[in-house]
């Protein structure tokens, strides 16, 4: 006979393969957006979170493999796909909450959301929630910080997360001096173009295209404004 205690994981390994095994089905059909609803609806992330007990890192992943469904939905509807950047936005804050110590989630925040007008504002809160988890990451609060700078004009929220980030374990004589410039009015777009090309250099080539576009952006319109 089966020992009770075991019923528990055979439940969740079921529920796992039923995930995987929707998501191979929906890979395989493309006639309609609806199809994705299997996964991109969800559970909130507390009931996800109880259900994976130990196996959280693995719902985590699974979120994730909905954000690349989903932002593929978004891909083929660019226009009125609110609801897509909704979901897409839900299933990173359940993989977030899941594990939050998850480097992929951020990466995938900043890579998909962060540079575009409906989505940085999600990134800046969940990169600030990656902060308070990854306590010994200068990079996430440095990141959040310029973002609410640059691009929701939130200088005392980037004030507050760009002094976290300097005063962390590691954090480079570059962040530091940028952090500096940021609030100085005088330097202009110039340290911000720089802070772009670094973060550019330490994303997947995919999610460069968005950031080549912001800096070329910013750069004509310095030389706009040197010649008008």
């Amino acid at each position: 006979m089966t020992d009770d205690k075991t019923h528990p994981v055979a439940w969740i390994c079921m529920a796992i393969g039923l995930c995987l095994y929707g998501m191979a089905l929906f890979h395989h059909q493309r006639e309609s957006l609806q199809q994705s609803d299997f996964f991109t609806g969800g559970l909130p992330p507390s009931a996800q979170k109880a259900l994976a007990g130990p196996f959280a890192g693995a719902a985590a992943d699974l979120n994730l493999l909905g954000v690349f469904s989903i932002y593929e939905g978004i891909r083929r509807q660019p226009a009125d796909n609110n609801a897509l950047w909704h979901k897409l936005h839900a299933r990173l804050l359940a993989a977030q909450e899941l594990d939050p110590w998850f480097w992929d989630v951020y990466r995938l925040a900043v890579g998909l959301m962060a540079f575009r007008k409906q989505g940085t504002s999600a990134a800046v809160d969940l990169l600030s929630k990656g902060a308070a988890a990854r306590t010994w990451d200068w990079e996430m609060p440095f990141m959040a910080g310029y973002l609410a700078h640059e691009f929701l004009h939130d200088d005392k929220r980037a004030a507050v997360l760009m002094s976290e980030a300097v005063k962390r374990p590691n954090a480079p004589p570059l962040a530091i001096g940028l952090a500096s410039q940021f609030f100085n009015a005088s330097e202009g777009p110039e340290a911000s173009i720089r802070f772009l090309r670094y973060l550019r250099a330490s994303m997947p080539a995919e999610y460069r295209a968005v950031i080549d576009a912001r800096i070329t952006h910013m750069e004509q319109a310095k030389v706009k404004k040197a010649h008008p």
